[in-house]
């Protein structure tokens, strides 16, 4: 079995998308201007962006035995990432119908959650974490989530997570959050589960929980990180997006490859940044994950 460096545990679905001029009110209509159907979903996206930009990765999930999941599964393997312990069961697959909104780049998700039931976390998937440098979750799939972030803190393995999904809970997610070593959140994620309208404020307790990063993504604002009580502020690249989908599940598989090429935080967070940047210059969550040498071009020719 070839050693990975980042094991994704966490959302895969097929995303189908579809470009309308503006979303529509409830109990009216819009015109699809394009349609596209790619793979999404915040871990395994996160999983692909670490190997192209050539790193190994994994990826530890169920999918369904529906037409759906053989889809997903021959587009990670088409993407270089090792799905040994992917598992197939009776039912459907995850899906998700993402409307792009041509005017402004934003998104709106309906989501499919899969109904398989939860991973066993077998002592041949405890064997293959020993080898990792990362666990990678985003806590779509809650128990998984979980149980991941215990076995991987039992065997000394870092865990990332990506703060954006959530539980009704807020107990659970705090639970959740308080188990990772690296951890980046959208915008709106450190005030909702600190039910805090004040995101500094809300970010500083969180800090108390020990995640040695801390940081949230603040979309076309940048990207706002907390490093030994103090904040920092990081401007994002100026471009015009064609569709944001997927932009902060992507940042979190570069962010992590920077981390293994040895870069420091501003230097993990302007190659993420980029990598961010340049997805979002395509439709979907995937086709537009860039290569290495495409973001090292990009970073020349675009200020930071």
């Amino acid at each position: 079995m070839e050693k990975v460096s980042m094991i994704a545990v966490g959302h895969l679905c097929a995303d189908n998308v579809c470009v309308v001029d503006g979303f529509p009110p409830e109990n009216t209509s819009k015109h699809i201007e394009k349609v596209d159907r790619q793979a999404g979903g915040g871990a395994s996206q996160a999983a692909v962006a670490f190997s192209r930009l050539g790193g190994r990765s994994g990826y530890v999930g169920i999918v369904g035995s529906d037409m759906t999941g053989t889809y997903l599964l021959e587009g990670l393997k088409d993407e270089n990432v090792d799905t040994t312990f992917m598992e197939r069961r009776e039912g459907d697959s995850a899906f998700s119908f993402v409307c792009v909104n041509s005017q402004n780049a934003s998104r709106t998700l309906i989501n499919y959650h899969q109904r398989l039931g939860a991973i066993n976390f077998t002592a041949e998937i405890e064997d293959y974490m020993k080898g990792a440098k990362f666990l990678h979750l985003d806590g779509t799939m809650y128990e998984d989530a979980v149980n991941a972030a215990r076995l991987a803190r039992k065997l000394g393995l870092p865990v990332s997570l990506d703060g954006s999904s959530r539980q009704k809970d807020n107990r659970l997610n705090r639970e959740l959050a308080a188990m990772a070593d690296i951890l980046i959140t959208n915008e709106f994620y450190p005030m909702q589960i600190m039910e805090d309208e004040n995101r500094e404020r809300a970010m500083l307790q969180m800090s108390k929980w020990g995640a040695r990063i801390l940081m949230a993504t603040l979309g076309e604002k940048g990207v706002l990180a907390l490093v030994d009580g103090e904040f920092i502020h990081f401007p994002a690249y100026h471009i015009e997006p064609v569709d944001t989908t997927g932009a902060g599940d992507v940042f979190h598989g570069a962010y992590l490859r920077g981390m293994e090429l040895g870069y420091d935080m501003a230097g993990c967070v302007r190659f993420a940044s980029a990598v961010s940047a340049i997805n979002c210059l395509s439709l979907g969550g995937r086709r537009g994950i860039p290569t290495f040498s495409e973001v090292q071009d990009f970073m020349r020719r675009n200020k930071f």
